[in-house]
């Protein structure tokens, strides 16, 4: 496919000057047509992505501990301030910031607040939850997903509160002292036949704060705001490895099996049975 074709040129060549004519000579078609196939596939125009693209890679990099200004010069900036300043924009932290969130995640360690707050007696009855709101953004980015960066999980959270507004999604997050350690996803199901029910699509809980019950608090109660938007039906699924018994201990049940309806296309090509699992709304 070209697309695949130049978005591998384009990651190959990150620390290159890219111009559109380069990739117009990759699958031979004109500057105009490339921008076009680019901006369908990524969102954005070829330039904007190739930039976006050296600032990903520069942050591993960096989370790797190399020195930023040696980052900065390999993929083009000509000066520190410079890569500093589009660092923040596009990945949401500073350089430094990125660094140690990595460092912390590569030794599986939690953000020293979270830490001392795990260690306090009878933690569990101050934790709140509620819906998700636009400043939680840097604790979901530290504490629920450290994988995306800053920037990702403010645009994943803004869209989530328009969709909720619309009735079309569920996001509630648990909270403790200004930090949050749970998450919680619903989705409502597209197609007209299925718009009585909503999926689990995200539940994530801190690793401090698991097989304490809030996963199954976070389920509880986005069940009663399911209810509330007359959903009868919550639906999942997952993979037949024993990840269905987590599913089971929120209260659902398994409705449905696809025998090897899971394939890994890498590694040793593992196939899984999918599970189909789904718990009613009163």
């Amino acid at each position: 496919m070209d697309t695949d074709k130049l978005l591998t040129y384009i990651e190959q060549n990150i620390k290159e000057d890219i111009s559109l004519v380069d990739l117009a000579q990759v699958v031979r078609y004109s500057p105009r047509q490339i921008y076009y196939i680019v901006k369908e596939a990524t969102g954005m125009p070829v330039m904007s992505y190739i930039r976006y693209r050296r600032l990903i890679n520069a942050a591993v990099e960096i989370a790797q501990g190399r020195k930023l200004i040696d980052v900065a010069v390999d993929y083009g900036f000509e000066t520190q301030a410079g890569f500093y300043k589009a660092f923040l924009l596009q990945i949401g932290c500073s350089p430094k910031e990125y660094q140690y969130h990595e460092q912390l995640h590569l030794v599986h360690k939690n953000h020293p607040s979270i830490e001392k707050i795990a260690m306090e007696e009878s933690i569990m009855d101050e934790i709140r939850i509620r819906k998700v709101k636009q400043s939680d953004a840097r604790s979901i980015w530290e504490n629920i997903f450290s994988r995306n960066t800053p920037e990702e999980v403010e645009q994943r959270i803004a869209e989530s509160i328009t969709e909720m507004e619309a009735g079309r999604r569920i996001h509630l997050v648990a909270v403790i002292e200004d930090n949050v350690i749970g998450n919680i996803v619903f989705e409502k199901e597209q197609h007209v036949l299925y718009s009585h029910r909503c999926s689990l699509s995200d539940v994530v809980v801190n690793p401090a704060f698991q097989n304490q019950g809030l996963a199954t608090k976070l389920f509880e109660e986005a069940c009663k705001y399911a209810s509330e938007l007359e959903f009868h039906y919550v639906t999942t699924s997952c993979r037949g490895d024993g990840t269905e018994l987590f599913y089971i201990s929120l209260g659902m049940q398994e409705c449905g099996r696809i025998p090897g309806g899971i394939y890994e296309p890498w590694g040793e090509f593992k196939r899984y049975d999918e599970i189909i699992l789904m718990k009613e709304l009163v």
